[in-house]
């Protein structure tokens, strides 16, 4: 793919070769992944962050295109992509915005991925991973991915806000 200028050799992650190397990290690193967990962290101190109010805003707007919306369905059995900014075709190789969890993982992957969802809205609590996609003997992306609990507009029900950073500055 390429865009901006920017070549980008496909990742293959069904490849046979292929691994993700997913470890959990207690605070975001990656500067993108620090300004939305701040603005996250600080919306919900005082009256929660909600979409519609807090997202899309202006204080996030340089990260806009990292976030991926997920809104559960059936009591969290499956999570419809509500909204899916421009990095995550990177990560995809095509927009997702309107498909379902299970349309866009493997069967294992899928479950690994709605598991956690089902944890940061069961436990109101973050979840953010580093994650390395790793073949041919080397690292084909480098990633920061996180999860947020946030209200939906009205404030009905609890999603899951992503955000998805790549570290293109270091290999």
């Amino acid at each position: 793919m390429q865009a901006l200028g920017l070549v980008w050799r496909g990742v293959d992650a069904a490849s046979a070769d292929a691994q993700e190397k997913r470890s959990r990290i207690p605070e975001p690193i990656h500067f993108g992944a620090r300004l939305l967990f701040d603005t996250w962290r600080r919306r919900r101190a005082k009256e929660g962050f909600m979409v519609g109010r807090d997202v899309p805003s202006r204080a996030l707007a340089s990260v806009l295109r990292n976030l991926i919306l997920y809104e559960p369905l059936d009591g969290g059995r499956d999570f419809k992509i509500r909204l899916a900014g421009s990095a995550l075709i990177r990560r995809f190789d095509c927009d997702v915005t309107g498909l379902k969890l299970s349309e866009v993982y493997d069967r294992a992957h899928f479950e690994c991925r709605g598991d956690a969802m089902r944890g940061i809205i069961a436990n109101d609590a973050p979840q953010i991973h580093d994650v390395k996609f790793v073949a041919r003997g080397s690292t084909e992306l480098h990633f920061e991915v996180m999860g947020l609990p946030v209200l939906s507009a009205g404030g009905t029900a609890v999603w899951v806000l992503g955000g998805l950073f790549y570290y293109d500055w270091t290999k």
